[in-house]
């Protein structure tokens, strides 16, 4: 039996809903987790697939095998992922941010995008920050909280500078796993897939069940589920691949990782 993790947070809602509610017999243990400690899980060996942070991936590329047709990305707003600022953007030059613990992708992002205005990060709450960077669940209650002067999405700041979707998230699977279990990482793909696309269908109810204390309505969380895309087809490779080389500017990556999927069976 494979071991999956699966992040508890809603944007990966639509592609683990069904799957969670009905999963096939004998074929995956669920291991739930923030993204981070996923990342860690899955690149210790402790899972054998994993919903990761796109940079993982990126970092460590030798280490995986990337399941097709499956992402958390935007093209534009993602609408969970926030920076709040008590002033606006081209004033936080020399300032610090407050970065999330809690994210890979998001924290190496907005390290470009703010590029050009010399910013120092921290995650230690207790420094002084005139910003804070959060993701996910955390981030869409903060949002509706309504108390930040000025709050930027950064989906929305990546597609503004480059045209193309912005990739946070992907599915892959060990390549040792693969290779001693490829029958059942296809089967486990399939059913994933299954289950996304089910999804559409499924909104409202999902809506319904999940909203509260997040949310302040289910028609809220089911827009933001609309919005975002859970595909990798090849405009999203080309902005994860962009990405990447926007990685390796910064110094944050040694290079550009190949896009590895599934070998043929």
């Amino acid at each position: 039996m494979l071991k999956l993790g699966v992040i508890d947070v809603l944007n990966v809602l639509p592609v683990f809903y069904q799957l969670l509610e009905s999963p096939p017999s004998g074929l995956f243990s669920p291991v739930f987790g923030r993204v981070t400690e996923l990342n860690g899980k899955l690149n210790r060996g402790e899972l054998d697939l994993s919903v990761i942070s796109s940079f993982e991936y990126a970092a460590n590329p030798e280490r995986y095998y990337i399941l097709p047709e499956l992402s958390v990305s935007s093209r534009g707003p993602v609408r969970s992922i926030y920076l709040f600022s008590s002033k606006p953007l081209e004033q936080l030059a020399n300032q610090q941010i407050l970065l999330t613990e809690f994210s890979l992708t998001s924290i190496h992002l907005i390290q470009w995008l703010l590029k050009d205005l010399k910013v120092s990060y921290s995650q230690d709450p207790y420094q002084p920050h005139a910003a804070e960077l959060l993701i996910a669940d955390d981030a869409i209650k903060r949002y509706f909280e309504k108390r930040d002067p000025f709050v930027y999405d950064l989906g929305e700041l990546w597609y503004q500078k480059t045209g193309l979707p912005m990739v946070f998230a992907l599915w892959v699977v060990r390549r040792e796993v693969f290779d001693q279990s490829p029958k059942a990482v296809l089967a486990l793909h399939g059913a994933l897939l299954k289950s996304k696309a089910l999804a559409a269908g499924l909104l409202f109810e999902m809506s319904q069940s999940r909203f509260r204390g997040i949310f302040p309505s289910a028609k809220e969380l089911e827009g933001y589920l609309a919005n975002l895309h859970y595909e990798f087809s090849a405009s999203y490779q080309e902005g994860f691949n962009l990405f990447m080389e926007k990685m390796v500017e910064i110094n944050k990556l040694p290079q550009a990782a190949p896009i590895a999927f599934l070998p043929e069976t």
